[in-house]
């Protein structure tokens, strides 16, 4: 086919293997720190020049990271060394269609060796042709970056709200409520409001699905799906063919919250989920009772709570907590008008984040058939015949 050439990975590009940074190294500054799916922070330093292209190494396979500045991959990944005259975007976007998860070598842990990769063969079409498909398909991936960039303002905004009325008790009508040392593990609180552990003013997972109640088909979320913040994926699948732990019923309101590896943050805010819709039991579900959906989210997931979580973990290899260590958290408890008015201002925001995720859920479905269709040559740009 014209401008296409079948070659091997060693003559497309060079992976190399990253680079340790443990975290008590790691100093305030600029440059991302690239784990195997996400940036995980910023350091003062950097290895690698934009733009950057990784893939995770070991632990967690298949995701492909593109960086448009200077950076430092951990150990964790593997990175483009040498783009051997292809255009660095191109890569990223071949790197997607390949599937690197089935080229797992690792016995216990799973592990992608580059060397492995090396003989494998792969279309690639010329430059120019790069460049055409790189041009078209990075429109969708413009559009993303604008709402992600608005997200990232709205939940600033409701987090900045959030510190100054329950963190610096600076909430409508503080003028008149007196301030108490009332012996709490959280010292001053405002009168009026109180200490209680989360089980009290939440339940725990309290709904499931059963053979004997289920649906012919579900919304299924698995723990893979779900990043900081928002459910990146969903399957609509049978149940009699879905996985055993699919099993935890969710609802508008309610607040989902990985049990494993608690330190990565994977945790979402349900609003108005489609039908039948149901996570794994690798999630706590938290719904909220004579309290605010809106506050409670934001209690469960700050800083402080996740260290909370983090350091109750049991486990080495997979470290995890439990529907327990939900319950028997403390929580502060505002007055209902407080938390009301806290909900009027964040839940316009929380309905517009998920109309924008919506949004870029379709845009990511869209982008990535265009990756898999053009890329592998199932469908071709007019220019390119």
């Amino acid at each position: 086919m014209k401008g296409w050439n079948n070659i091997v990975f060693k003559d497309f590009i060079t992976l190399q293997r990253g680079f340790d940074l443990p975290k008590n190294k790691r100093k305030k500054g600029i440059y991302p720190v690239v784990a195997s799916t996400s940036i995980t922070g910023k350091h003062n330093d950097y290895k690698v020049e934009k733009p950057c292209v990784a893939t995770g190494r070991s632990g967690t396979l298949g995701e492909v990271l593109f960086v448009d500045s200077k950076c430092w991959p951990l150990n964790t990944t593997l990175w483009v060394k040498n783009f051997k005259g292809n255009d660095s975007k191109f890569v990223y976007y071949k790197l997607k269609t390949l599937d690197l998860k089935k080229y797992n070598s690792g016995a216990g842990v799973p592990t992608l060796n580059r060397n492995h990769l090396n003989a494998i063969r792969i279309s690639i079409p010329d430059i120019s042709v790069q460049k055409k498909m790189v041009s078209f398909i990075s429109k969708y991936d413009s559009l993303i970056e604008n709402n992600q960039k608005r997200i990232k303002i709205l939940e600033e905004m409701t987090q900045r709200l959030y510190a100054e009325w329950f963190v610096k008790y600076k909430f409508p009508g503080h003028e008149k409520v007196k301030l108490v040392d009332s012996e709490t593990e959280f010292g001053i609180i405002p009168g009026g409001w109180e200490v209680s552990e989360i089980n009290r003013v939440a339940n725990i997972n309290g709904l499931s699905v059963s053979k004997k109640n289920a649906p012919d088909k579900i919304n299924y979320v698995s723990i893979s799906d779900v990043s900081t913040g928002k459910i990146d994926h969903q399957k609509l699948i049978k149940f009699d063919t879905a996985p055993s732990r699919a099993r935890r019923i969710v609802k508008h309101g309610d607040i989902i919250w990985s049990t494993v590896r608690p330190n990565r943050k994977s945790y979402s805010l349900i609003l108005q989920p489609d039908e039948n819709y149901v996570v794994s039991t690798g999630f706590v579900v938290l719904s909220s009772k004579n309290i605010s959906f809106s506050y409670l989210y934001q209690w469960v997931t700050k800083q402080e709570f996740v260290d909370y979580l983090v350091n109750n973990a049991k486990g080495s290899a997979y470290p995890a907590v439990s529907a327990k260590d939900f319950e028997s958290a403390k929580i502060i408890i505002p007055p209902r008008e407080i938390q009301s008015l806290f909900a009027d201002v964040v839940d316009k925001y929380y309905e517009y984040k998920k109309f924008l995720e919506k949004i870029n859920l379709s845009l990511s479905e869209k982008r990535d058939l265009l990756i898999e269709n053009l890329i592998t040559r199932k469908r071709l740009l007019k220019e390119q015949i």
